[in-house]
């Protein structure tokens, strides 16, 4: 089946030549979906800034064929509990946001951050109902809920502050995004995807921005290198805020510090800060 509605990202991670062997579950995982298209809960693992989002989106889209079921981001870190009730089952007269998801995907940013009695209410949606909070009976839904977090769940449990319940249900497909500091092979790639998306972002179209010693062929004007030394100088650094990272020291690197029409090592070194 086709990848062409997936998330930048996920074509990303879909056209590694070496996948770590996180990605490559990843992978074996969306081919599944794609082919058979169930819809189920997902717990996706992984530091800030690997692409936990864009990986919800593509496993959504590949659950929903079609592009018509709502994708609803719902951020849980950080709020009140009373507030976050409001917002997530809504009362009577305003949808909450599983009300908004109904057909499609809920998707929770730091699950781990959850409040017990929200964990508590959150449960019994990954089992086809929910309670407004002006309601006293359950409402059905068809929601499939998808959770993001860079905290180590079974500890969590442990210490009490996240339910076992919840966790079991939630990872019925359970994936971990690597970060890039484990796995240079594949930056030189991620640098490539990220600049060109950049140029075609700002209008640029062509050029493209290829590697110094490939040989991409486009037509008109000479694409822009990415020089051998500058690769060398992205292997070297250690990526903690991963992509996020990567994409600013790109946008920096293409358009405040290049010189002609390559990308060196000066200014990689530059936009990173060195």
């Amino acid at each position: 089946m086709p990848l062409s509605g997936l998330q930048d990202w996920l074509r990303l991670v879909l056209t590694y030549r070496a996948p770590h062997p996180a990605s490559s579950a990843i992978l074996e995982t969306v081919e599944r979906l794609l082919d058979e298209p169930i819809r189920t809960s997902v717990l996706i693992h992984g530091e800030p800034g690997t692409g936990k989002e864009g990986l919800a989106r593509g496993l959504h889209q590949a659950m929903h064929p079609g592009g018509s079921a709502p994708f609803v981001k719902m951020p849980t870190g950080g709020r009140d509990p009373e507030v976050l009730a409001l917002h997530l089952f809504g009362t009577r007269e305003h949808r909450g946001a599983v009300a908004r998801a109904e057909g499609g995907t809920l998707f929770l940013d730091e699950i781990a951050t959850l409040p017990r009695e929200i964990q508590a209410r959150l449960a019994p949606v990954l089992r086809g109902r929910y309670r407004r909070n002006d309601d006293e009976e359950p409402q059905p839904c068809s929601v499939v809920v998808m959770g993001a977090t860079d905290h180590d769940l079974p500890k969590a449990i442990s210490a009490g502050t996240f339910r076992h319940d919840l966790y079991y249900r939630l990872s019925r497909i359970e994936l971990t995004i690597p970060p890039l500091r484990e796995r240079p092979d594949d930056i030189p790639r991620a640098a490539l995807w990220a600049g060109n998306r950049l140029l075609d972002q700002h209008g640029y179209g062509q050029p493209l921005i290829r590697q110094a010693d490939g040989h991409r062929e486009v037509e008109g004007e000479a694409p822009l290198v990415l020089s051998e030394e500058a690769i060398t100088v992205l292997l070297t650094h250690n990526w903690p805020g991963n992509f996020r990272e990567l994409d600013r020291a790109m946008e920096r690197a293409l358009f405040l510090y290049r010189q002609g029409r390559s990308v060196d090592a000066r200014a990689v070194q530059r936009a990173l800060g060195r």
